[in-house]
């Protein structure tokens, strides 16, 4: 069970990563624009609005079920 102190450190990491995965998204969509293949840029906006899971990584994913089941525990 995580303290409260600990629960945000762990969100405050979580956040960073989605930041993080989140810049990467935009800099591939940059590139294609840059490299004139907007159709692809288009493509590949469609394709993470469809399917929102695609922005957030595995081990995000991971990261939130721990958080999700120490504050069910009521560690928070």
């Amino acid at each position: 069970m995580l303290a409260t102190g600990e629960l945000h450190t762990e969100i405050t990491k979580l956040l960073r990563i989605q930041r993080h995965d989140f810049v990467n998204h935009l800099q591939v969509i940059h590139t294609m624009i840059q490299l004139g293949k907007s159709d692809l840029a288009l493509n590949y906006i469609m394709e993470l609005s469809r399917n929102p899971d695609a922005l957030v990584t595995e081990e995000l994913h991971a990261a939130i079920g721990r958080v999700i089941r120490n504050t069910s525990a009521g560690a928070y």
